[in-house]
């Protein structure tokens, strides 16, 4: 009897172990069948569709390499880890090397376009500007690329440089220059602007004898004959010595004037003087507007024009 009893003790005792093996496998598959998932075929899928895929699977995306390949096509990935078909749990990574394209590439036309747009359209290629040369065109707007080397259709590797020429607009022409005394500095300014010439320094005196806030002599002088784009320098009459921001030699009236177009510029104007470097003009200028600055002119002083972050003019007063 005893025999029997503990036979059957023993015998319940393996049922109950047998039990809770099968529960804690049962469990233990049921989580790890939750928490693994199968790695999907990217090879040749484009690297945003690629993200959502993995996103979706709870896996993290991570960027191995980047490397030419002329199969490939760009922003493609050439080859992944884990293997497709490999068992991961969630939250793991995949790695990814990501196409960069044919390391040659065929330059585009950039002929009719603005730098701005060229330059655009050459760092998607991972291309470059390179030497830039200018002249005066009758028919080309300013800023409008006239010729590129190497030419469009060239095959170059990336990270090349595209040498370009680059429009200035129409030659100039000569014409004589107006008689701007007795004028108040916005006429004067108006005539100036009608016949394509510029301001160029002002210097503010002060006589009595003449109506204030009225041009008392200008360089060139009337008469003399000129070429468009020139700058003229103006003396002001000014009584109140004050009335420009205080008592100094002259000024300099700046004028920026963006392109027409469709892109903004980033112009930046620094005036560097003996003892200290001012920034006088910082932002974005819509195509075919102007800036205008009154610099004051009492020392000598250097002028630095950047537009896109690239120095295009540098202009010295002594």
């Amino acid at each position: 009897m005893l025999k029997r009893l503990m036979t059957f003790s023993i015998l319940v005792l393996l049922f109950i172990m047998a039990a809770g093996i099968g529960t804690y496998l049962t469990v233990n598959l049921l989580i790890r069948s939750e928490n693994v998932v199968v790695v999907p075929d990217l090879e040749g899928k484009e690297v945003v569709y690629a993200l959502e895929i993995l996103s979706d699977l709870k896996l993290n995306t991570k960027v191995k390499a980047s490397e030419y390949d002329a199969k490939v096509p760009k922003h493609h990935v050439i080859a992944q880890d884990p293997e497709p078909g490999t068992e991961i749990k969630q939250g793991r990574d995949v790695r990814l090397v990501i196409s960069r394209g044919a390391q040659a590439v065929v330059l585009p036309n950039l002929t009719g376009m603005s730098v701005a747009q060229a330059r655009i359209l050459l760092a998607e290629n991972d291309l470059g500007i390179g030497h830039l040369s200018h002249t005066h065109d009758a028919v080309r707007p300013k800023e409008e690329i006239l010729a590129q080397f190497p030419p469009a259709g060239t095959t170059r590797l990336r990270g090349s440089d595209i040498a370009l020429l680059i429009s200035v607009g129409p030659p100039p022409t000569t014409i004589t220059m107006a008689d701007l005394q007795g004028l108040t500095l916005n006429q004067a300014i108006d005539v100036l602007e009608s016949r394509q010439l510029l301001a160029g320094q002002i210097r503010y005196l002060s006589d009595p004898s003449k109506p204030d806030n009225t041009v008392v002599a200008h360089h060139p002088k009337s008469g003399y004959p000129v070429n468009t784009g020139t700058s003229v320098d103006l003396s002001v009459n000014q009584q109140n010595p004050y009335a420009i921001g205080g008592q100094r030699d002259g000024v300099v009236l700046f004028r920026h004037r963006a392109p027409n177009g469709f892109l903004r510029q980033h112009v930046r104007v620094i005036v560097v003087r003996l003892l200290a470097t001012i920034e006088m003009f910082n932002g974005f200028v819509r195509p075919g507007r102007d800036v205008w600055l009154l610099i004051p002119y009492d020392q000598p002083m250097t002028i630095l024009r950047y537009v896109d972050d690239e120095l295009v003019e540098t202009q010295r007063y002594q």
